[in-house]
């Protein structure tokens, strides 16, 4: 028995290790995207204070992606990102806000405003705008966040799924250490999903596996 144990252990550690190199390989070999003619920009949020304001990193997502809707790279800018217990609006309600703000007009914004997490942006997106899926999307957020974001939208079904940085100079580095566990979590929920889906569950209490 505790040689199992230590064998679970060791291959955990090595999937954690895998992950944090996943990550900094997603941080270190950025490379820019260079299309320009995606179906929709999506911009993943990151977080909101209380009084209804962006946190540093969702209003530097949000701006990137205005500033690549304004220069053609899509015709659709996606908002995504929920609303957790302190904030006043889903935070993709509020990062809509600033897009409109800029002079964005309410016919090329999508906003997908339950999501709680990397998967159910994905997910959630795919509902609100299946033909997506097939699609190239130009998914927005940090670098450190990207490589976990590409995989959770794949893992959704979308096709063809590319990335732009919030942070294209500089890389933004606090967050990244959490990554590797994320990385983690998104493995063992998005198994715990198929085998909920695949027993009968659905609905809220299937979607909540992906919290």
């Amino acid at each position: 028995m505790t040689r199992a144990l230590w064998r679970l252990a060791e291959i955990g550690l090595l999937l954690l290790v895998g992950f944090g190199l996943a990550t900094l390989a997603g941080i270190l070999l950025y490379d820019p995207p260079d299309r320009s003619d995606y179906a929709a920009i999506v911009v993943l949020s990151h977080g909101a204070f209380p009084d209804g304001g962006l946190t540093d990193q969702t209003e530097a997502r949000t701006r990137a992606g205005i500033a690549l809707y304004e220069a053609g790279r899509a015709p659709m800018l996606v908002m995504s990102g929920g609303q957790a217990d302190t904030d006043p609006a889903p935070k993709a309600v509020l990062m809509a806000e600033l897009a409109r703000t800029e002079g964005v007009a309410d016919a090329a914004l999508l906003v997908e405003d339950a999501s709680h997490s990397t998967l159910q942006n994905a997910l959630f997106t795919a509902r609100l705008a299946p033909d997506l899926q097939e699609a190239p999307i130009l998914l927005v957020t940090h670098r450190y966040h990207g490589a976990r974001s590409i995989a959770s939208f794949w893992w959704a079904g979308f096709d063809d799924i590319h990335f732009a940085a919030a942070d294209p100079q500089d890389p933004v580095w606090p967050g990244s250490q959490w990554e590797p566990i994320k990385w983690a979590g998104n493995v063992v929920r998005a198994a715990g999903y198929s085998v909920a889906r695949a027993v009968g569950v659905d609905g809220p209490q299937l979607d909540a596996v992906l919290n």
